[in-house]
């Protein structure tokens, strides 16, 4: 199923739904805050596109995406997602 929220980007601008971090190790440990943070801003992985604005022609709703990594946190319905520039996205996973 594939996530659409209620948030238009614009410009060359797409919102992608970045993969979570486990808050604990798999043996039980709880991870601090620090540790959470550095986790969330070393993730490179692939990101589920969420919105596109209008002027995006080549990703849409649904792909997966890898980012560079640049962009910006924006809250929707009180969820966190990243929006970025188009022209950092490194490729579509097909």
């Amino acid at each position: 199923m594939v996530t659409m929220i209620k948030y238009e980007p614009l410009g060359n601008h797409i919102v992608v739904e970045m993969p979570n971090v486990a808050k604990e190790t798999d043996s039980g440990i709880i991870k601090s805050d620090s540790m959470l943070k550095e986790e969330r801003d070393k993730r490179d992985g692939h990101a589920k596109v969420v919105a596109v604005s209008q002027d995006v022609k080549n990703v849409k709703v649904g792909d997966t995406v890898v980012p560079k990594g640049q962009g910006f946190m924006v809250m929707v319905d009180n969820v966190e997602y990243f929006q970025m520039n188009m022209f950092d996205v490194l490729g579509i996973v097909k």
